[in-house]
C-alpha cells in the first residue's frame, strides 16, 4: 500500500490524486497552486521508499521580465546589453540563445548580478537585425524574442519610448545620437499628426557631444508621424509611426467599478471598455489571485472601438486586475476583487440569436427559462457605451419568457441577466449590434488590393452604393507593424482607401461594411521594400577590359535586398557593334543576366541604374581590342581603341530594362 505526501512553500498540504495502473504502478498527480520547493514523500507500508523525499522545484515562467530595453538601436562593435529578472519567478534553467542576421547561433555573455538578475551581453560583428530567444525550464518568456537592430558606425540612431507611443498632454522624449557622422551635424526633426492637426513642435536639447534628448508634446489623439534626418537624409527607422492616445477617454461600460469588484471562482467576469475616443492602441492586462498566483486574462478587441475582458478566477480569495491601454496604465487600474467560492450559479437556460448579435432597427428576441432555477422573475439589462437599451419581457409560462429589444445604435453592449437578485451564470453576455446593411454587395477595386511599396501609398476604389447605408471600415496588418489606412468619402457611397504599409512582406487587409467582411476580404497583398539603388550588385566579364575575339559580354545584376524597382541598363559604343538583351531564370528570380555582345573594338561605357538611380560602381568603362597586344599596351599606356590605329568611330547608345 503507498502513500504520497505533498508539502508546498510554507509547508501547506498539497491535495494529491493517485490511479493505480494497469501495469501495478502508481500515477500520482498534483496541481501547484505557487511556485516554490515542493517536497514528495512516498511511503509505503508505513516506511519511506528508498529515494524518498524527492523535491520539486515549481516555477512560473510568465514572471521572468526582460529589463533595460531603452535602447534596440545599436552601432556595430558596440555592447548589447540588457537584464533578466526573475524575481517571483522560482527556480528553473534560464537558456537565451542569440541568432545574427546571417541566421547562426552566436556566443554570449551571461553574468548574473544576484540570485534574481542576470545579465546578457553581446558584441555584434555586423550590423542587421539580432534576436535572442528566452526560454525559462523550458518555457518561453513573454518578452521573448528580444530583438536589437545594429547599424553601421558613424550612422545616426534614435530610441526611446516616444518613437512608439504616447500620451495626450503629456510630454513624450526621446533621444537621437549623431556621434561619428563627417561632418558633424545637428538632427532635424517633424512631428506630424492627424489630417486637421498642425505640426507638432519638438524641443531639441543637447545632453553631450552630439547626443541630444528630443521631446514633444501631442496635443490630440490618433497616428503621428516622427521624421528625423541628418545631414538632409533620413536617418534609420524614419519617419517613425506613433500612437497617442488618452488613457482618461477609455471607460468601463454599464455600472461604475466600486472599490471592490465581486467574482465568483470558476465563472468568468467579464468587463466591456468602450475605446471609440481613446485613440489606436490595444489593450492588455494582468491577475494576480491569491498567493502570488497568475490569473489569465482574456482580452477579445474585435472592433477598434471596443474590447471585452474576461478573467475566471481558479481560486477563491482577493485578486488584483491591472489594465493597460497601449502600454499605459487605465486611470481606474489596478483593479482590487475579491472571488468568492462557486455556489454553482442559477440553473436558468438562455437561448435565442439575440444573446449574441442584433441589427439596427429590426426587433432581436431570446428567451429565458427558468422552470428550474426555482421561484424568481427575471430582471434583464442591455447597456451600450452611449446607452441603454430597453429589453421588453413576455411571461409565456411556467417560469418561461420571451425577450424582445430594438437597438438604433451599432456598436458593443453587455447583456445582463439576473434571477432573483442573482446573476445568471456566464453574464453579462456580449452583444454585437451591426448596421442594417448587405456587405456582399460592396464593390472594391484597384491596384492596392494586390502589391505595393513601403512608405508609399497604394490607392483602392470602395463602392457602397448598392449595399445601403452602413459603417465602412479598413484595418492592414503587416508580418510585425500595422499599416496607416486613410478612407476618403466622397460623398456619394463611395470611397478612396490609401494604405502606407511601413514594412515589406505579407500584409492582410480587412475591409469590413457594418462589421461584416466583403467580398474578397481579407485581401492579401504583397509589399516590397523601398527601393535602394546602393544594395545592387554587379559582377560578371561583360564590365571588365577584353580582346574582342575572347570578349564574353554577359554581366549579372544580383538586385536581392534593393527593394521594388525597375532595372535599366544602357550601353554606349560603337554604332550598330552590339544589342543589349536581359533576361532572368523565373518571374521572381532577382538575379537578372545581362550581355550586348559588341561586334566591333572600341571604347564602352556600361550604366546601370535602378529605380532611376546608380548603382555602386556604374557607370563602367569597358574597353575592347582586337588583340591581347592592344589590351597590354593600353593597360600600360592608356592607349585607347579609339586612337589612330582606329581611326574615326561613330558611337551609339543600346537600352534595355526590366522589372523583378
Amino acid at each position: 500500500m503507498f502513500d504520497v505526501i505533498i508539502t508546498g512553500p510554507g509547508s501547506s498540504a498539497v491535495p494529491v490524486r493517485c490511479y493505480q495502473q494497469k501495469d501495478g504502478n502508481l500515477l500520482a498527480e498534483f496541481m501547484p497552486s505557487m511556485i516554490g520547493t515542493y517536497k514528495i514523500e512516498v511511503v509505503r507500508n508505513c516506511r519511506e521508499i528508498r529515494g524518498s523525499p524527492y523535491f520539486c522545484q515549481v516555477f512560473d515562467a510568465s514572471k521572468v521580465k526582460v529589463d533595460n530595453m531603452t535602447n534596440t538601436t545599436i552601432p556595430v562593435n558596440d555592447n548589447i546589453s540588457f537584464k533578466i529578472l526573475r524575481k517571483d519567478a522560482g527556480f528553473a534553467e534560464l537558456d537565451v540563445t542569440v541568432r545574427s542576421p546571417l541566421g547562426q547561433d552566436l556566443p554570449l555573455v551571461m553574468k548574473q548580478v544576484n540570485q534574481d538578475t542576470d545579465i546578457i551581453e553581446l558584441c555584434p560583428p555586423l550590423p542587421g537585425k539580432y534576436s535572442f530567444n528566452i526560454t525559462y525550464g523550458g518555457q518561453k518568456i513573454a518578452d521573448s524574442p528580444v530583438t536589437f537592430h545594429v547599424i553601421e558606425g558613424g550612422a545616426a540612431r534614435a530610441w526611446g519610448t516616444g518613437l512608439s507611443r504616447a500620451l495626450i498632454g503629456t510630454v513624450a522624449h526621446f533621444n537621437v545620437s549623431c556621434v561619428g557622422l563627417c561632418p558633424p551635424d545637428r538632427p532635424m526633426v517633424q512631428i506630424s499628426g492627424p489630417p486637421g492637426v498642425p505640426h507638432v513642435n519638438a524641443s531639441i536639447v543637447p545632453k553631450k557631444q552630439d547626443q541630444y534628448e528630443v521631446s514633444y508634446t501631442p496635443i490630440r489623439v490618433g497616428m503621428y508621424d516622427v521624421t528625423i534626418t541628418c545631414s538632409g537624409k533620413h536617418i534609420s527607422g524614419s519617419p517613425f509611426r506613433v500612437y497617442v492616445v488618452s488613457v482618461d477617454n477609455v471607460k468601463v461600460v454599464g455600472d461604475n467599478l466600486p472599490t471592490r469588484v465581486l467574482m465568483t471562482s470558476n465563472i468568468p467576469y467579464k468587463m466591456l471598455l468602450d475605446l471609440s475616443e481613446a485613440g489606436p492602441g490595444e489593450v492588455t492586462g494582468e491577475c494576480s489571485g491569491p498567493q502570488g498566483s497568475t490569473v489569465p486574462v482574456n482580452i477579445q478587441q474585435d472592433m477598434p472601438e471596443a474590447a471585452q475582458i474576461i478573467v475566471t478566477p481558479k481560486a477563491p480569495g482577493p485578486h488584483t486586475l491591472s489594465l493597460f491601454y497601449a502600454g499605459f496604465p487605465l486611470p481606474f487600474s489596478p483593479i482590487n476583487a475579491l472571488a468568492e467560492a462557486s455556489n454553482g450559479g442559477v440553473r436558468l437556460i438562455l437561448t435565442g440569436k439575440g444573446l449574441a448579435s442584433a441589427i439596427c432597427n429590426q426587433t432581436a428576441e431570446f428567451n429565458i427559462d427558468g422552470s428550474q432555477a426555482g421561484p424568481g422573475v427575471p430582471e434583464v439589462t442591455l447597456t451600450g457605451m452611449k446607452n441603454e437599451i430597453k429589453v421588453n419581457l413576455l411571461h409565456i409560462g411556467d417560469s418561461v419568457y420571451k425577450a424582445t429589444y430594438t437597438a438604433m445604435t451599432p456598436g458593443a453592449y453587455l447583456l445582463n441577466v439576473m434571477w432573483s437578485d442573482r446573476q445568471v451564470k456566464g453574464c453579462p453576455l456580449k452583444v454585437t449590434v451591426t448596421a442594417m446593411c448587405d456587405a456582399s454587395k460592396v464593390i472594391c477595386s484597384g491596384e492596392g488590393l494586390g502589391v505595393g511599396t513601403v512608405g508609399k501609398h497604394i490607392r483602392s476604389f470602395i463602392d457602397t452604393r448598392a449595399a445601403g447605408p452602413g459603417e465602412l471600415s479598413a484595418h492592414c496588418v503587416g508580418p510585425h507593424k500595422v499599416a496607416y489606412c486613410e478612407l476618403y468619402d466622397h460623398g456619394d457611397g463611395t470611397f478612396t482607401l490609401n494604405v502606407k504599409p511601413q514594412e515589406a512582406g505579407r500584409h492582410t487587409l480587412t475591409v469590413k461594411y457594418g462589421g461584416v467582411d466583403v467580398p474578397g476580404s481579407p485581401f492579401i497583398l504583397r509589399i516590397c521594400g523601398a527601393a535602394d539603388a546602393s544594395k545592387v550588385r554587379v559582377f560578371g566579364p561583360g564590365i571588365q577590359h577584353g580582346v574582342l575575339a575572347t570578349f564574353q559580354s554577359r554581366f549579372i545584376c544580383d538586385t536581392r535586398g534593393a527593394g521594388a524597382g525597375q532595372l535599366s541598363v544602357r550601353v554606349r559604343g560603337p554604332k550598330g557593334a552590339f544589342r543589349v538583351e536581359m533576361q532572368r531564370g523565373s518571374q521572381k528570380d532577382r538575379m537578372i543576366m545581362c550581355k550586348y555582345d559588341p561586334t566591333e573594338p572600341g571604347d564602352y561605357r556600361v550604366e546601370v541604374k535602378w529605380a532611376g538611380e546608380l548603382v555602386p560602381g556604374s557607370p563602367f568603362s569597358v574597353m575592347i581590342f582586337d588583340t591581347q597586344e592592344e589590351l597590354n599596351r593600353w593597360l600600360q599606356g592608356n592607349q585607347s581603341p579609339t586612337s589612330d590605329i582606329y581611326g574615326s568611330v561613330a558611337y551609339s547608345t543600346g537600352y534595355a530594362h526590366i522589372t523583378p
